[in-house]
């Protein structure tokens, strides 16, 4: 009884800046990882006792299948906007109040993605599905990324 008690006063004073390493509280350090990676930046703006932050800090991110895609395919950062600092970077966004949801593309300059409030399961499974390998240009257009195959030539003599 007493474990199970500990187990659950642990679990519940997680913060989000107790979030496993896949988690950033850096926005720069992960818009610069992100761009390392060449995967888009996945950004959740909330108070860091909101429930999105306690999926954060307990390693599993909404679900298990929400979880895999961002471990595969994205970078994130979880922007706590019960700091200052966190507070501010929620203004640059134009963010007041959250949740928030962020999508910067892989080149780090276009955002791609931005769904306020609450989102399902499912409403993020298909964000992340969509935006995961979307990249653009400077003027914001996608990047045409060509795969080019080795030709093989037969000449006869």
């Amino acid at each position: 009884m007493f474990a199970t008690m500990l187990g659950a006063t642990v679990l519940f004073s997680l913060s989000w800046s107790d979030a496993p390493a896949a988690w950033s509280s850096d926005y720069s350090k992960a818009v610069a990882d992100a761009c390392l990676a060449d995967k888009p930046l996945f950004i959740v703006i909330c108070p860091g006792s909101s429930e999105y932050a306690r999926f954060a800090a307990l390693g599993t991110f909404v679900s298990d299948d929400v979880e895999r895609s961002l471990k595969n395919d994205y970078t994130r950062v979880m922007i706590d906007t019960d700091t200052p600092e966190g507070k501010e970077m929620a203004q640059k966004f134009g963010v007041e109040e959250g949740p928030h949801f962020v999508i910067i593309d892989r080149s780090g300059k276009w955002q791609i993605f931005y769904q306020s409030g609450y989102l399902s399961e499912s409403k993020i499974g298909i964000a992340l599905g969509k935006f995961r390998r979307i990249k653009l240009t400077a003027a914001g257009r996608p990047v045409q990324e060509v795969v080019r195959r080795q030709v093989v030539q037969l000449c006869s003599t």
